[in-house]
């Protein structure tokens, strides 16, 4: 008594877009990225750099692109897993 399944593949999570400069420029570093989390912090590291505001540090740019709190930014910089490897 075989049962028929259909089975859906579920498509892998995309990094939300930002500005296209800056997804046109991360996206030739993708591959340095494991995780799409760290890959979209990457993409919000630049965003913040190149926004308007006066002193650029994590809390301002956690506000500009939309974060509830600056641990996301913070553990890219200290503790994320993505390696670059010369």
């Amino acid at each position: 008594m075989a049962e028929s399944q259909s089975r859906t593949m579920i498509a892998p999570k995309q990094a939300k877009p930002t500005l296209p400069l800056i997804d046109e420029y991360c996206k030739n570093y993708r591959n340095l990225f494991p995780s799409v989390r760290t890959y979209q912090a990457f993409k919000n590291i630049h965003v913040g750099m190149l926004s308007e505001i006066k002193g650029k540090t994590l809390p301002k740019r956690w506000k500009v692109v939309g974060l509830e709190n600056e641990q996301e930014l913070h553990h890219f910089l200290t503790r994320s897993t993505w390696n670059l490897k010369i």
